[in-house]
């Protein structure tokens, strides 16, 4: 049995299915996936599909993955974008998209010592503080009031990481820090804005270049411009499939990468 991570699929499913025909995927093998499953690409309602079909899998949530969840509330004022549509004109299009509730921001694997994260795990915080945040977002998103927890939870602040954060501060922290970290402030606070790639960022610093609380391996998507990494523990899985460059499996037993699909 093989385990596959993979990396951002934004919506292709039939790129997923070649990607994962190359890799050798069988039907005893385990599929990782590093979140950001739709929008971009023609069939998001399809990857969900496949996803939520699997016996043997496990996903956390990225940063898109939260935006189909709040786009499908149609709070007022709330813009549909067109891939959100195309799930939502789908005959299971909503239990498609409710069943994102059910997938957590973290995943740890003791066996393999990695943790897997859509953008990744915040440096100041130690396995079981990442552990212990991903579940209270869960709590919120698997309870009766989750509308209200997706109404309020988009936002920028707070970015700087405190013991003292409760409530809807703690939350909206531990998602911006799972699901759309790339740089760090001198400060340490989170920097939501900036996403080239570290060589063309004077002033910050990539979130996996700082001391991590946490040593083991780490494997995330989100960052697109960073490119495919798969050296040592800081494992990127985001080929950029959606802007025209790869999509990306990674065999985590062997740390290597099982098999890459060019979208040009």
């Amino acid at each position: 049995m093989a385990i596959l991570a993979i990396g951002d699929v934004h919506g292709h499913y039939e790129a997923l299915l070649r990607l994962l025909d190359k890799a050798g995927y069988g039907d005893g093998d385990e599929l990782w996936f590093v979140g950001d499953l739709v929008n971009r690409g023609p069939d998001s309602a399809g990857v969900l599909r496949f996803v939520h079909g699997l016996a043997r899998k496990r996903v956390v949530l990225g940063n898109h993955d939260f935006s189909i969840l709040v786009q499908a509330q149609r709070f007022p004022g709330n813009k549909l974008q067109a891939s959100t549509l195309e799930v939502l004109q789908a005959d299971d299009g909503e239990e498609l998209i409710d069943g994102l509730r059910k997938f957590p921001l973290l995943y740890a694997d003791t066996r393999l010592q990695t943790v897997m994260s859509h953008a990744g795990l915040f440096p100041q915080w130690s396995l079981e503080q990442g552990q212990a945040a991903s579940a209270a977002v869960s709590a919120q998103l698997r309870g009766s009031g989750y509308r209200d927890f997706l109404r309020e939870i988009f936002g920028n602040l707070p970015n700087q990481w405190s013991s003292e954060l409760r409530g809807m501060d703690y939350w909206r922290f531990a998602v911006n820090a799972f699901c759309r970290m790339r740089y760090l402030n001198e400060d340490g606070s989170l920097n939501l804005e900036a996403k080239d790639k570290p060589k063309k960022t004077k002033g910050l610093q990539p979130w996996f270049s700082v001391a991590q609380t946490c040593g083991w391996r780490q494997l995330f998507g989100h960052w697109a411009s960073l490119g495919l990494r798969t050296e040592g523990n800081i494992v990127c899985l985001d080929g950029g499939y959606a802007w025209g460059g790869q999509l990306a499996a990674y065999d985590v037993e062997n740390r290597r990468l099982a098999a890459t699909l060019s979208a040009k």
